[in-house]
């Protein structure tokens, strides 16, 4: 029998909770004698998360484990205590704004026991228009960096020179094996965690699925697209609440990133002037906007 934890991190998500339970409980349940746990970590909220959860609690008979922080520890480590308190042979990692559509959950599954290579395996995302979200990225580069602070992929979306990076050039309707799927939802197997360890805590918020793609790809586990299973995603709803402080949090996550795997005095230099620059405008929009 196949057993399965479900790691949810939230904060503030109050209106998208219930309805990613819902969705996941009902597409689990097309998993035939699957062995199902959930695993919730909420990290502080504010507003009427943890209540939402405790009355959902009341009314279902599925296992769930609700840790509830008495601070906002940040995204990484809150993962990280839904990873630790996990006991399945599989950890599907999901944020709160998702919705797992018809039969995901058992054709990824399914696809990990047939293929003993692949260590991750990532859906389709979708936005609740169900327009395809771009959620492929190479590992990133200065290069890719820089070109996305001169607005180069901006004006280049789909030139794998300009824009390698975020992979606009694929049209996201094929599998294939990837460097990075978004960490909105991924599917793995225990011995890859067991391998790689779970994610890098000095990562806060961002970069961490990133750096976690690549520890994994080192120990030679691929990582693989696929698009048969959809999913969902609101893309960052939670995230969006404090535009400002996201984006301090973007930058030094990112520069962390590249001094741990890609570091040059030089270049790790520019690339800090340039995200101080970028940043001080982007703050200044976000404001403005808000």
């Amino acid at each position: 029998m196949s057993s399965l934890t479900i790691a949810l991190v939230t904060w503030n998500s109050e209106d998208e909770i219930a309805e990613c339970l819902n969705m996941l409980f009902h597409a689990t349940s097309r998993v035939p004698g699957l062995k199902l746990e959930t695993v919730i970590v909420d990290n502080a909220s504010t507003d009427n998360t943890v209540k939402t959860i405790e009355n959902f609690l009341r009314v279902t008979d599925q296992k769930i484990v609700f840790i509830k922080n008495d601070s906002n520890l940040g995204f990484t480590k809150a993962c990280n205590q839904a990873i630790h308190a996990s006991t399945g042979d599989y950890i599907f990692i999901l944020n709160p704004d998702t919705e797992i559509l018809d039969s995901a959950v058992a054709d990824m599954m399914k696809y990990l026991d047939d293929n003993e290579s692949v260590g991750v395996v990532a859906p389709q995302l979708l936005s609740y228009h169900r327009d395809i979200q771009f959620s492929c990225r190479t590992f990133p580069t200065y290069w890719d960096m820089f070109s996305e602070m001169l607005m180069l992929a901006t004006l280049f979306p789909k030139s794998e020179f300009f824009s390698k990076w975020k992979m606009r050039y694929f049209d996201h309707n094929t599998m294939r094996e990837v460097d990075q799927p978004m960490g909105a939802a991924l599917l793995l197997k225990r011995k890859v965690l067991e391998s790689v360890g779970g994610l890098d805590e000095r990562f806060i918020m961002f970069y961490n699925d990133v750096d976690f793609c690549k520890r994994i790809s080192d120990a030679g586990f691929k990582l693989v697209f696929f698009p048969d299973a959809k999913v969902k995603h609101m893309e960052g709803i939670s995230i969006y609440k404090d535009r400002s402080g996201m984006i301090k949090i973007w930058n030094n996550d990112c520069l962390r990133y590249f001094k741990k795997h890609n570091y040059n005095p030089l270049l790790y230099s520019m690339l800090f002037i340039g995200l101080k620059i970028t940043g001080f405008f982007r703050i200044i929009k976000a404001k403005l906007i808000s």
